[in-house]
């Protein structure tokens, strides 16, 4: 081969592999696989800030939607600055969306305004109204942790932007609702599940067919123990799987699950779904890896295949929080969270 040509293809070999190694210290080559409990980045090589969050799957992508926290702040300094969005093809690698809900900057007298907490944001989809629709824990400015309200936020795309609608106070009671769960019933109907303040009762109410508001009141939901936070729902053809945790605030602590044929129960407990030990901090399933359960995503295109979320709270550093994406599988008719340092989707086989 001629010098010149030789020269040319040493050239062409340089810049191809820098051009792969800059894509890999940006982050944005594929990932393959899941590292529970490692730093995550999407694809432009930053740190994933969507906690507390939620999975829908449209059109062919996943959005991934969590509480954007803001640098330099601790959660006791409101650290909250909206709802940041991601998507993926392939549940692995996620791509930048932005801010779909902002703090409002300029109107202290908003409900979202600059210093409330603002929480564990899912998106559902309705198909009558054509839009999409967010709901989150909403405490509005000065008032901390006392009255839970729910906020409600709407949007023609899937990635927005999110126009803040209103609140409510659900559970029926005039200091409403903590954690919740956001889930269809077998009657078609939408439903808010949630730990009831001040008792920490859980109870459900269905949803209005615009999902806006409650229809009417909520009832008890018998068989989920009290004081059952960070609800996760999963419906499978034998009936509806419910995991969750205890309270104890940003601390970690043992998981719970329990089973109904029925939405609205009656449940029986499933025992601790978590075995195993997170070798990053040596925590198994008597603090949940360290984690708590915020969602559960159906993986589409394969069959009774489930991801467990789970977050890893920071309160002093909440941007630094991290997360646990585990299998969710089913054994003798209970749910199981397995430790895996690394795993991929070939974990759920071809279907």
């Amino acid at each position: 081969m001629p010098t010149n040509n030789l020269l040319r293809l040493a050239i062409c070999l340089l810049i191809l592999t820098g051009i792969i190694a800059n894509a890999q210290l940006n982050g944005s080559s594929p990932r393959q696989s899941f590292t529970p409990g490692v730093l995550w980045n999407d694809t432009q090589g930053n740190r994933i800030n969507a906690h507390g969050g939620g999975v829908i799957f449209h059109d062919g992508r996943y959005y991934w939607f969590g509480e954007h926290k803001l640098a330099g702040r601790s959660e006791a300094q409101k650290a909250g600055g909206g709802v940041h969005c991601y998507s993926s093809a392939n549940l692995s690698d996620w791509k930048d969306e932005g801010l779909v809900l902002s703090a409002n900057l300029t109107n202290q007298l908003s409900d979202i305004a600059a210093g409330c907490i603002l929480e564990r944001p899912k998106v559902v989809f309705n198909a009558e109204t054509r839009m999409f629709v967010m709901f989150f824990k909403l405490y509005p400015i000065g008032t901390g942790y006392d009255i839970g309200y729910v906020g409600v936020a709407t949007a023609t795309n899937v990635s927005g932007p999110y126009i803040y609608r209103h609140k409510f106070l659900g559970g029926s009671s005039a200091k409403g609702t903590g954690d919740f769960a956001i889930v269809r019933g077998d009657d078609g109907a939408m439903y808010h599940l949630a730990v009831r303040k001040p008792d920490k009762a859980f109870v459900a109410g269905r949803l209005r067919n615009d999902f806006l508001f409650p229809e009417g009141g909520y009832k008890l939901v018998e068989g989920v123990e009290d004081h059952t936070e960070a609800p996760a729902i999963v419906r499978r053809t034998e009936g509806f799987y419910l995991l969750g945790s205890g309270s104890t605030s940003w601390t970690p602590n043992a998981a719970r699950s329990f089973f109904s044929t029925n939405l609205t129960g009656p449940y029986v407990s499933s025992g601790n779904p978590v075995t195993g030990v997170n070798p990053h901090n040596n925590l198994g399933p008597e603090k949940t890896f360290g984690g708590q359960i915020s969602y559960i995503i159906p993986v589409v295109g394969k069959t009774n295949a489930y991801i467990a979320m789970f977050d890893q709270w920071k309160p002093e550093a909440p941007i630094e929080g991290g997360y646990i994406w585990l299998p969710l599988a089913f054994e003798s008719g209970k749910p199981l969270v397995r430790w895996r340092d690394e795993w991929d989707l070939s974990v759920f086989g071809d279907k």
